[in-house]
């Protein structure tokens, strides 16, 4: 019978080590991370999100109105987050980035941080002039956008050329 119960407690100590190791090195995501969302999630900011941000700030931006600003701010610093969860979730399931490669997610997302802060600068009433000595941060905005759609569509092109030969 002290066999037995021996040969018990190592069964009993292994199917805890199992648990234990197993728990360990569950999931550290969000249930609702999934190949299929963080792509998803990708493509509508590649899509409608640089859209929406373009049309903002090409047409829409004006230094004195705060808000669309602070909604603008908002938005890219939401999209950054989001992205780089799925960045770390891709990396840790599948060994894979949100956009192209590492480097390209590496530069989108610090594109689009540079272009919040820059933002959040002409929010907080930096001034920035121009040749003329006239507060005019447009340029500034507009040159940081134009850096974050030509990665963006610089990801889109070599989406479209892996799809293609899938």
């Amino acid at each position: 019978m002290d066999i037995f119960s021996s040969h018990t407690r190592r069964v009993f100590w292994f199917l805890c080590l199992l648990l234990s190791a197993s728990a360990a090195s569950a999931s550290k995501h969000p249930s609702y991370l999934t190949p299929k969302y963080c792509d998803g999630l990708v493509q509508q900011f590649v899509d409608s999100g640089m859209r929406s941000l373009g049309k903002y700030v090409n047409e829409h931006f004006d230094p004195q109105y705060r808000g669309g600003i602070r909604n603008t701010i908002h938005f890219l610093e939401q999209r950054s987050s989001w992205i780089s969860e799925c960045d770390a979730y891709l990396q840790d399931t599948s060994k894979e980035h949100a956009f192209y490669n590492q480097q390209l997610t590496t530069e989108i997302l610090g594109a689009m941080n540079a272009l919040a802060k820059e933002l959040q600068l002409v929010r907080d009433g930096v001034e920035f002039s121009d040749e003329n000595g006239v507060n005019n941060p447009a340029p500034f905005i507009k040159e940081r956008y134009q850096k974050l759609a030509a990665l963006v569509d610089e990801h889109h092109t070599r989406y479209l050329m892996q799809k293609q030969f899938q």
